[in-house]
């Protein structure tokens, strides 16, 4: 098959979960409209690859076209199952490759013929790889051929907090800010069944996912779509330090708690109080990661198989 041709069925493909996903996370549930611009915007791509994904949409009966432009949604979509269990091989190069995206030793250039060399593993699976981290946003395909990984270091995640330290606080005392109480009331109750069934075998990647719906459903406040893709861009960057930092469960605890008093500080409609709660939040969770970086980048390093390893 034409490499060009399979690059572009690929995007159009991770498009139509990846705008699945976003109409999902809306909060107008199903009286969003949904225009190609927006998500030209929010997803990064252009808007040839994105009408083709609306257009599969429409066809499989989740959206319809509305007469005043866009889309409106007519049911909204399943979640993606995520075909790669823990023990398969797939999640074993999965591991593999996020330890050498933290690392910076992904193969370069990262083309689908290099990492299938590298890894010594087949076509198939290094492609539904590759897409479960185009969907987390840890990587993304290149124009013609090949994939760009998420550059991480230690001096990227000060530099993310930094930014969210002055963005996060100061969003929560903006005179526009909206305090949706049922989003809320639903996020406080959601930690605090998070919170009783919290153990050491809890699954890292539900407590990013949770971790990380907490900041953008807070950010959502603003009714600022540029703040929340900001928030959303930076949790990504979050995702690669805190799959190797989960283990540290009491911290883990900690924030989680940290979340619920914030919460509470809005649902009570103290918003001065929030904002200073998250500062808080937010410095405290920077300490951690500058104390911990090197100590759990040299365990991602000795570990043998990747970081499914490491939990």
């Amino acid at each position: 098959m034409d490499s060009a041709k399979r690059l572009k069925s690929e995007l159009q493909t991770e498009l139509v979960s990846r705008i699945s996903e976003w109409v999902r996370n809306q909060d107008q549930g199903d009286k969003i409209r949904v225009r190609e611009a927006v998500l030209s915007r929010e997803l990064g791509v252009s808007r040839t690859p994105i009408r083709a994904a609306l257009q599969h949409l429409v066809s499989e009966g989740v959206l319809h076209p509305h007469e005043l432009g866009g889309y409106t949604v007519l049911q909204m979509p399943p979640a993606a199952a995520d075909s790669m269990n823990p023990g398969e091989e797939a999640a074993g190069l999965y591991g593999r490759l996020l330890r050498d995206i933290i690392l910076n030793e992904v193969p370069a250039p990262a083309t689908e013929s290099a990492l299938m060399r590298h890894y010594k593993a087949g076509r198939g699976e290094v492609l539904q790889v590759l897409r479960r981290l185009m969907r987390e946003g840890l990587a993304e395909p290149l124009p013609g051929k090949g994939w760009m990984m998420l550059e991480f270091n230690s001096d990227q995640m000060l530099k993310s907090y930094h930014l969210r330290g002055i963005i996060e606080p100061a969003l929560l005392i903006d005179r526009l800010y909206v305090i949706d109480r049922p989003a809320l009331e639903r996020l406080k109750t959601d930690h605090q069944t998070a919170l009783a069934a919290l153990s050491e075998d809890s699954s890292w990647r539900e407590i990013f996912e949770f971790d990380a719906t907490f900041h953008e459903v807070v950010a959502r406040g603003s009714r600022n779509d540029l703040i929340v893709d900001i928030i959303r861009r930076q949790n990504r960057l979050r995702r690669l330090a805190e799959f190797f930092s989960y283990s540290r469960i009491e911290r883990i605890r900690a924030s989680m708690l940290e979340h619920v008093a914030i919460l509470d500080a809005l649902l009570a409609g103290d918003q001065a109080w929030a904002s200073a709660l998250m500062r808080q939040h937010l410095m405290v969770s920077r300490a951690e990661t500058e104390e911990h970086f090197t100590r759990d980048l040299e365990a991602v390093r000795q570990a043998a198989s990747g970081i499914e390893r490491l939990r």
